[in-house]
């Protein structure tokens, strides 16, 4: 039994490993792009953990979520970030049990362009608009979704999303990263 545990520690570890080397290729082809991730080396996640987490609470020990946002440079450089794009690595959901790990790219638009883009984005609000909205998204399928993830402004956000062993190679990541640039501005 010890065996096994040490294993299924060891291949989830792997994943999450696996998942940030996929993040530091991103960074480069969309470096290529003159996009640069806003938090530097930081990866956006939910913040905390708690003695009194439990599997199927928000907080576990194993990262729910991984999100990367990049903005253009000049618009960092100026103080006027009107988009982000976003990649976000879901493991896992407590709304939906039986979710496989996902991989989605998406383009957050901004109501108002913000000189303040680091505390305006939220490390949630991606898996928060695809696992906590009213969205129905089908992995199988190449569809673009699109929403306004909050009430009580006017930001949307289009993303496409896939099972995460859909990215096996490099070409599939850039191919992803394509699929993502042809969202509309």
């Amino acid at each position: 039994m010890s065996d096994i545990v040490f294993q299924s520690f060891q291949n989830v570890r792997k994943v999450v490993d696996n998942s940030i080397k996929l993040l530091k290729d991103a960074d480069a082809l969309l470096a290529e792009k003159n996009y640069t991730p806003i938090l530097g080396n930081g990866l956006a996640t939910e913040s905390s953990k708690s003695i009194l987490q439990s599997a199927d609470s928000f907080s576990t020990l194993v990262p729910q979520y991984i999100a990367r946002p990049y903005a253009r440079k000049s618009q960092l450089a100026n103080g006027t970030v009107d988009h982000l794009y976003v990649i976000n690595i879901q493991f896992t959901h407590p709304s939906h049990q039986n979710l496989q790990p996902t991989i989605a790219t998406g383009l957050f638009s901004l109501e108002t362009p913000t000189d303040n883009i680091r505390n305006k984005f939220k490390p949630w609000f991606m898996k928060y608009a695809i696992f906590e909205g009213d969205i129905k998204f089908n992995l199988s399928s190449q569809e673009e979704y699109s929403c306004e993830p909050f009430s009580d402004c006017k930001d949307t956000f289009q993303f496409h999303i896939a099972p995460l062993t859909s990215i096996k190679t490099n070409s599939d990541t850039s191919k992803m990263l394509e699929k993502m640039y042809q969202l509309t501005l």
